[in-house]
C-alpha cells in the first residue's frame, strides 16, 4: 500500500488489517503507526522495499490530490503524479505484483456526467490530465492492472484533508463558506470505497472500474446534508456558482460516475450520501 497516510490509502490499509490480511502500508511526510517510510522519489529505495516484501498486489492511491496546486505546479506535480508512480508500477510488473491504481472523475470535461468507463477522456485541468497519462500508460505497461476511478471521497481520516471534514470544522467555528451548486458529482465514502475495492481485487478483475457513492448530487446539497447530519448551522453554507470561487484549475461541473460495470460483480453495497454521513457521525459521536 503505497500512500497509506492519505484518505483512501489509510482506509485500504485498514480495511485489509481487518480482514486479517498482511499488508505493508507506507508514508512519505506524515507518518503513522505501524507505516513504513517510503519517498516514491527515490527508486533505489522503492526497489529495495518491492524485493524485501514482493507484494501480490500494489496499491497505489499516492500522489498529489490538490487540483489548484496541480494546476499551478503542472512540472512539479506532474514528476510526482505520473513520472514516479508510473516508476512504481514498473517496479510492480518486474515482481510480478497487480496495480491497483486510484483515478478520478476529473479525467472527463464534465459536460455530460455521470460517466461510464467506456466515455471517452477528455480532461480539462492538469490534475485530470494527469490522471489520464496515467491510466494510458498503464495499460500499456501490464496486462495485469485495475484503475479505480472515484470521486468527492470524504470520511474521518488522519490528515483530515477532505471536502467534508473541512466543512465541519469551520462550520464549528462558526466561518461561513461558500459551496458551489453547479460542481455535480458522488460523494463517496471511504470505508465503503476500501470495501468495494477490496472485493473487486478478490474477483480479480481487471480494467477500469468505477467505484462512488450511489447519489449524484451538487456539492452544495453535499454540504447541507453533512450541516444537517452533524447539527451544524446551515445558513452558514452559502451557494454559489464555480466562476464566483475564481479557482486556479476547471472544473468539470457535470461529472460524476456510473457504476454498474462493478456493481455486477461485488456485493458490496455502495452507500449514498445520507448513510455514509450517518456512519461518520456515529464512529465519532456513537449513536444518537
Amino acid at each position: 500500500m503505497i500512500g497509506a497516510s492519505g484518505q483512501v490509502g489509510w482506509h485500504l490499509y485498514r480495511w485489509l488489517l481487518q480482514k486479517q490480511e498482511l499488508v505493508w502500508g507506507t508514508y512519505r511526510s506524515f507518518p503513522l503507526p505501524d507505516l513504513l517510510v517510503l519517498d516514491i522519489a527515490d527508486p533505489i529505495q522503492a526497489e529495495q522495499m518491492m524485493k524485501l516484501i514482493q507484494p501480490r498486489i500494489v496499491y497505489l492511491p499516492v500522489g498529489n490530490t490538490n487540483v489548484d496546486f496541480c494546476e499551478s505546479h503542472p512540472a512539479e506535480t506532474y514528476q510526482t503524479n505520473v513520472v514516479n508512480l508510473l516508476k512504481l508500477a514498473s517496479l510492480a510488473q518486474k515482481y510480478k505484483s497487480k496495480v491497483v491504481f486510484f483515478s478520478s472523475d476529473y479525467v472527463f470535461n464534465g459536460q455530460q456526467g455521470p460517466y461510464q468507463e467506456a466515455d471517452p477522456a477528455d480532461p480539462i485541468c492538469e490534475y485530470g490530465r494527469q490522471k489520464l497519462i496515467v491510466e494510458n500508460e498503464l495499460q500499456q505497461l501490464s496486462p495485469d492492472f485495475l484503475i479505480i476511478r472515484t470521486t468527492v471521497v470524504y470520511s474521518w481520516e488522519p490528515q483530515a484533508k477532505n471536502f467534508i471534514c473541512r466543512l465541519i470544522a469551520r462550520l464549528e467555528s462558526g466561518e461561513v463558506i461558500k459551496v458551489p451548486v453547479d460542481q455535480v458529482g458522488n460523494p463517496t465514502y471511504a470505508p465503503n470505497l476500501a470495501e468495494a475495492v477490496v472485493e473487486l481485487v478478490e474477483k480479480d478483475v481487471i480494467g477500469i472500474f468505477h467505484v462512488v457513492g450511489s447519489d449524484h448530487m451538487s456539492r452544495y446539497d453535499f454540504a447541507q446534508e453533512a450541516a444537517r447530519v452533524f447539527n451544524l448551522n446551515l445558513s452558514l453554507v452559502q451557494p454559489v456558482y464555480t466562476v464566483e470561487l475564481a479557482q486556479i484549475a476547471r472544473r468539470p461541473l457535470l461529472a460524476g460516475l456510473l457504476c454498474q460495470k462493478a456493481e455486477k460483480i461485488i456485493q458490496t453495497p455502495l452507500m449514498g450520501s445520507p448513510a455514509g454521513l450517518q456512519r461518520m457521525y456515529v464512529d465519532k459521536y456513537g449513536s444518537r
